[in-house]
């Protein structure tokens, strides 16, 4: 994308410069004129002379620099699990705006591009228009992702032991779509978006009673194509498209160092380990897909809105590895080699759709009414094929053939209605009905047979909005539920949720605003013995307060403040059984934390134009708890205007972490940034 990107914005340039020696030429071209048939000069002469060639429109901002980071003290991998900025010279960011009035190929191009030079986030965006004959529109996100936090899934491990699961990958978002004829009647389009993932890592491979941290090799992509036609009338809209896409998922694990994994004791007095391992996984599938939407305007005070979609997606699966060391196979019973050979093919016909109305049958009433169902259906089956062996002795081998069947059904219908008691006062009150089934395939433990779950939940929806004066308003939402049948013990059951903000201009240039959130959660298990219920429950709880205020005295014209502050907690209790020996326990976790935001700019008072100006401020995180974490980011900021189109910029920041109960997982360090802005 580097050369696509440097060959556009050369073009852009290229165009909007080029009527400027055209004109040039042309006048050199003219034989020259008498001296006595000159055109007079003034006001006679302006009104007779042609009106002169508009020229290409450019504006752009163009913030380029160079990022120095001192040695990072501490722990490098947290570091680039957190923050991964690096040294070097950055395309900070870029914005231009081109316009051609004579329309030889655009009316306007906009192309922005933020972030590049090896940075973990960089994007480019191109939209192109001529009217009413084509729109362009092009996206490219490039991620880097990197996650290696020593304490996870295993927080007593030394700091020298392979993390438990990691990543050190890179992502590629890829988009473009061309419509013809835009803003007529009809317009066709098409689309095609790509995303793609490459890297490494580590991943457990699971055994019988240990569990192996090896290296993994990743590879994935996804391509989707559509095209359709919109059809845009005066009171409704409709889009048909037909689509499809092919995703490919590969991953290669390996070991050839001896690994005695995340057991430290012995079993039936055996240490278990692995000694070699080569494993390989590939899914390839196809999707299809059939899409319509419509909107409807029938009336002034009913507006209608309709959706389905149907796709039928099917995927192939094979997977193989085998390895050697030394393994348990069952009680008292050790097995040293292993293979194992699995394919599988699935099918997931899956069918969507949605409806809406929105009716305004008086000014202060609106009331809304909307539908959704989702269904699918999961058609299977796999071959399995696994030989185990003790030295050069067959020691068990099997083959197995399964056909499994999953069902899922979920629908959702809402009715709404916002009332205007007062002209400024609105009240909300509705209802939300949630239902469905699913059938999935027999775990291990529940002798052979399918197992099946249900949801249900009535919702009761309020709200209210107030507005007393055209400069303060406030809002507040409640939904709630007495919890009948959920899917999952984690699920929201018996809850409650509240929502509210404020916001208010209590000067002219100064502003405050406030949010507000609760949620409580309660799931019972009930589907085990009364006995171990009250030990295998969830709860959770969590509440986040947000007060902001921003200042700008004479419009932020010597001095500019803004400050944020977040207090937020989290409490979550849920049962499980040990698997060692099936004795109920609890997981709690909690968590109250701080988030402090403020910025802080300040220009001299008489200033000229090419004064400087300085912003300081920056972020910290503190909380205590389960994981009790510091987090803290100043920053400094000193701006030098050299002209009216060009600033030079100098830029601290300091980024520091830590955390108390894993010393090992902190780190420290200092950024610069030199660079300059240059606007047209």
């Amino acid at each position: 994308m580097k050369p696509l990107f440097v060959l556009l914005l050369s073009a852009g340039l290229t165009l909007a410069q080029e009527s400027k020696p055209a004109a040039a030429a042309a006048e050199q071209a003219k034989p020259a004129e008498k001296t006595e048939e000159a055109k007079p000069a003034g006001k006679e002469a302006a009104a007779e002379s042609p009106n002169p060639t508009p020229e290409r429109n450019v504006s752009f901002q163009l913030d380029i620099g160079n990022r120095f980071v001192q040695t990072v003290g501490g722990d490098l991998n947290t570091y680039r699990s957190v923050v991964n900025l690096g040294s070097g010279p950055k395309l900070m960011g870029l914005e231009a705006n081109i316009t051609d009035p004579k329309r030889r190929v655009f009316d306007r191009l906009n192309i922005g591009a933020h972030n590049w030079g090896g940075d973990p986030y960089n994007t480019f965006r191109i939209d192109m228009e001529r009217t009413k004959v084509y729109r362009f529109t092009g996206d490219y996100r490039n991620i880097q992702y990197f996650n290696f936090l020593p304490s996870f899934a295993n927080p007593g491990a030394p700091q020298t032991l392979l993390n438990q699961r990691s990543y050190d990958a890179q992502r590629r978002y890829s988009n473009a779509e061309l419509e013809i004829l835009p803003g007529n009647w009809i317009v066709p389009y098409f689309s095609w978006m790509r995303d793609e993932g490459t890297g490494r890592g580590i991943t457990p491979y699971v055994a019988n009673s240990n569990e192996y941290p090896v290296p993994t090799l990743l590879d994935d992509r996804t391509n989707l194509f559509r095209g359709g036609v919109r059809l845009e009338m005066g009171r409704w809209h409709a889009t048909l498209e037909q689509g499809g896409g092919t995703y490919g998922d590969n991953q290669r694990i390996f070991s050839s160092l001896r690994n005695a994994g995340n057991r430290t004791t012995p079993v039936l007095g055996q240490n278990l380990f692995l000694s070699d391992l080569l494993g390989t996984y590939d899914v390839n599938g196809r999707n299809i897909f059939t899409k319509g939407l419509l909107t409807a305007a029938p009336a002034d005070w009913a507006h209608l809105y309709a959706s389905f979609i149907y796709s039928r997606p099917t995927s192939d699966v094979t997977y193989s590895d085998r390895g050697s060391g030394l393994f348990l196979a069952g009680v008292g019973r050790f097995f040293n080699t292993f293979q194992t050979l699995l394919g599988s093919e699935a099918k997931m016909p899956r069918t969507s759709g949605s409806a809406a109305a929105e009716l305004r049958p008086t000014k202060w009433l609106r009331v809304l009414e909307s539908f959704w169902t989702d269904r699918f259906h999961n058609a299977s089956s796999a071959l399995l094929a696994e030989q185990f062996l003790t030295g050069t002795t067959v020691g068990d081998a099997r083959n197995l053939f399964t056909a499994e069947r999953t069902v899922v059904n979920y629908n959702r219908q809402q009715l709404e209605a916002f009332v205007d008691v007062i002209p400024k006062v609105t009240l909300r009150g509705g209802h939300r009905y949630v239902f469905g089934n699913a059938i999935t395939p027999p775990s291990l433990l529940s002798n052979g047979l399918p197992e099946s779950g249900d949801i249900r939940q009535q919702v009761g929806l309020a709200g209210v909005t107030v507005r007393p004066t055209s400069k303060v308003s406030a809002n507040l939402d409640f939904e709630g539920s007495s919890g009948d049948k959920s899917y999952f013990r984690t699920s929201l059951h018996n809850y409650k949720q509240v929502r509210a903000r404020v916001q208010a201009q209590l000067l002219t240039n100064l502003r405050f605003s406030g949010n507000f959130y609760f949620l409580d959660n309660q799931n019972p298990n009930t589907r085990v013995s009364p006995t171990l219920r009250s030990f295998t429950d969830y709860s959770f709880r969590n509440y986040a307060i947000t007060g902001a205020i921003n200042w700008l005295p004479q419009a932020g014209k010597y001095f500019s403040f803004l400050t944020e502050y977040t207090r937020s907690v989290l409490r979550s209790d849920v049962g499980y059984l040990e698997p060692q020996a099936l004795l109920p326990a609890t997981s709690h976790y909690r968590d109250n934390g701080h988030v402090v935001t403020s910025l802080l700019e300040v220009r001299p008072r008489g200033a000229g134009p090419h004064m400087p100006y300085l912003s300081f401020g920056g972020s910290l995180f503190r909380s205590g708890g389960t994981r009790p974490t510091n987090y803290y980011q100043p920053v400094g900021r000193l701006a030098l205007p050299l002209s009216t189109m060009v600033e030079a910029y100098g830029e601290w920041r300091w980024y520091g972490m830590t955390q108390p109960l894993f010393l090992y997982e902190g780190f420290r360090t200092h950024t610069g940034v030199i660079g300059l802005r240059i606007s047209r």
